[in-house]
């Protein structure tokens, strides 16, 4: 796993975040994997969920301006498709573009994440926080549901877990079960939020804040792989359109 920051340069003014939307910057991601001729089967859109990436925009927060996106990894051919591709940006400074506003890459920083074993070996405890940066919805029919129901938490950085950690580290087939049973929020401090994904399309919301989970059980095995996912998370993202920005947390202690 792997987390890749990117940071980039306007040719003139500054990238304004009013007018930078989810579609725009999955536009760019996928213009530089062209470029690089990288589109291969570990970031093609029309892979079946769940993807090993995400992707989340970070700004000038006095500015207001676009400062560039962050990307995760979870598989090692998606972690060296992406490096390579905007490493590739870097050095041959190509122009980019969000919107009609022009930029290049100023830099680019790979940093190592943990690795699968070193998630599964987490202590068994029955608390887990977390932090959601981005707004965070779950499908539900036709619409989404903007609560951190802990099953809706952690389905995604279960799904991931069982795509593309290896074999020999299976959870619990029932895991969810039991984490519907008897994994309960204990405390938050959220909030809804509204993004642009598409100028054609009506906002995306979602929640941001903070959500402490516990666990109501003394099972070892269950609460190892609590901690796991929890610490997957960060990697994996959790919830609808994490390639698009959607969906990005951190662990809280």
């Amino acid at each position: 796993m792997i987390q890749i920051g990117v940071g980039f340069q306007p040719t003139n003014a500054p990238l304004d975040g009013n007018h930078v939307t989810a579609q725009g910057l999955h536009g760019v991601l996928f213009h530089v994997l062209q470029q690089a001729d990288a589109r291969g089967v570990f970031v093609e859109p029309g892979r079946p969920a769940p993807k090993p990436y995400t992707l989340t925009p970070y700004y000038d927060t006095e500015a207001g301006a676009l400062a560039g996106i962050r990307l995760t990894a979870v598989s090692e051919p998606a972690a060296r498709l992406l490096s390579a591709a905007w490493q590739a940006a870097r050095r041959d400074q190509w122009p980019l573009r969000i919107g009609h506003a022009p930029f290049t890459v100023r830099d680019v920083a790979v940093i190592p994440g943990e690795a699968f074993e070193t998630l599964i070996a987490a202590p068994p405890e029955p608390r887990v926080g977390l932090r959601f940066l981005s707004p965070t919805a779950f499908r539900q029919g036709p619409g989404h549901l903007p609560l951190p129901l802990p099953r809706n938490v952690f389905n995604g950085p279960w799904r991931v877990w069982n795509r593309y950690a290896p074999t020999t580290l299976s959870l619990p087939a029932d895991w969810l079960e039991w984490c519907d049973a008897v994994v309960f929020v204990v405390s938050h401090a959220i909030q809804t939020a509204a993004v642009t994904i598409s100028p054609r399309e009506p906002p995306f919301v979602g929640f941001v804040g903070d959500v402490y989970f516990e666990a109501r059980s003394d099972a070892l095995l269950y609460l190892s792989t609590l901690q796991a996912l929890a610490r997957l998370a960060p990697y994996c993202g959790v919830g609808h359109k994490t390639t698009m920005g959607m969906g990005a947390v951190e662990t809280l202690a």
